[in-house]
């Protein structure tokens, strides 16, 4: 067995027994986390028998339409100070063990774990590591790891890759995740009306699953006028979403201005030139929009998601069959791999 650090997984969950075997799992495959908690808020299915099966310790949280509160009860009930977030429908893909047994000597940062979706494999960080001596949760919904003092919250990349599978529409539509959440950001909006971080969580409500895009993009413009710091990676989350929210209810002037507006602080992110090139062809700027794409291809990033490399082939191919240059296009799409999209776009033009 390997070396055992002073960290306590800590989990809350309700009838996750599809997902929850498989998450315990892969924190039981590290090796390193010293307990694993699991606070049941009433599961009916087997979700608590599957906990216990996997040798965590179970305690009943009577829900309160609080996850801050559910959080910090979990961790209250752990032995060690150092505490791993998990949901049930995540996986630990991949930990370096002896950087994290590094990582923990210092009691005042919180780790980002790096997350990809299983949905769209886009990538992210996640504040999913902390000591609780030093940090604790606030926040009922979309829950926040703050300072239990005042002094200042410090983020720094922790060695701990994940996976997240519950985004996919038909567990959020089973489980009714997206009215819930929306539910609960209400009642907290109540209080903080102006709160930009909750109004980007409520514009992802109707964002996600295209619930209601013409709502989203009222909500994420009233969380952009308060002009939160664009240093924040929520905010250029929320740029991102707007974009795409604006180019899907056929905005594309209003998507041009976001774009003009956030290029400054954002053009080194490929993700959001690959949204730039989106606006500009959306908007008849067809060089520029090229340009753009060329810009994502061979990025140095990790990219699940295909802008490096396929996508931007695909969207160079469109644009060029837009202004009539079909041998490029074809040539464009070529270079897609097995991307279906561009497959068809090839069976059409050399039948």
């Amino acid at each position: 067995m390997g070396k055992v650090l002073p960290i306590s997984l800590c989990m809350i969950v309700k009838d996750e027994e599809f997902f929850l075997d498989a998450a315990l799992k892969s924190v039981r495959a590290m090796s390193c986390v010293g307990e694993m908690i699991v606070a049941d808020t009433g599961s009916t299915d087997r979700t608590v028998d599957i906990a216990m099966e996997n040798g965590a310790v179970v305690y009943h949280f009577e829900w309160c339409d609080d996850f801050s509160a559910a959080r910090n009860f979990a961790a209250d009930k752990a032995e060690n100070d150092w505490i791993l977030v998990l949901d049930a429908d995540e996986e630990v893909i991949r930990a370096d063990i002896d950087e994290l047994a590094l990582f923990i000597t210092n009691l005042d940062i919180v780790g980002a774990v790096s997350k990809v979706e299983m949905t769209d494999k886009s990538t992210g960080p996640l504040s999913r590591l902390y000591n609780k001596t030093t940090y604790r949760y606030e926040g009922i919904i979309h829950e926040q790891i703050v300072p239990n003092g005042d002094h200042r919250k410090i983020i720094k990349d922790a060695p701990i890759h994940i996976i997240h599978h519950g985004y996919a529409p038909e567990f959020k539509q089973a489980k009714g995740k997206l009215e819930r959440n929306e539910r609960l950001l209400l009642k907290e909006l109540a209080t903080k009306p102006d709160d930009s971080y909750l109004l980007y969580q409520l514009g992802k409500c109707y964002f996600d699953s295209s619930r209601d895009l013409p709502r989203a993009c009222e909500v994420f413009e009233k969380a952009l006028s308060s002009a939160p710091d664009v240093r924040l990676e929520y905010v250029y989350s929320l740029v991102e979403c707007y974009g795409y929210a604006l180019i899907n209810v056929g905005q594309y002037e209003k998507a041009l201005d976001l774009m003009q507006r956030y290029s400054l602080h954002y053009k080194k992110k490929p993700h959001f030139r690959f949204l730039s090139a989106h606006i500009l062809q959306n908007n008849g700027m067809f060089i520029e929009a090229v340009e753009q794409y060329e810009s994502c291809i061979g990025a140095n990033i990790v990219d699940y998601s295909g802008i490096t490399s396929y996508l931007s082939f695909y969207n160079i191919g469109v644009v060029l069959e837009c202004v009539g240059m079909v041998e490029d296009a074809v040539a464009m799409y070529n270079r897609c791999d097995d991307y279906a999209p561009a497959m068809e776009r090839l069976k059409q033009l050399t039948s």
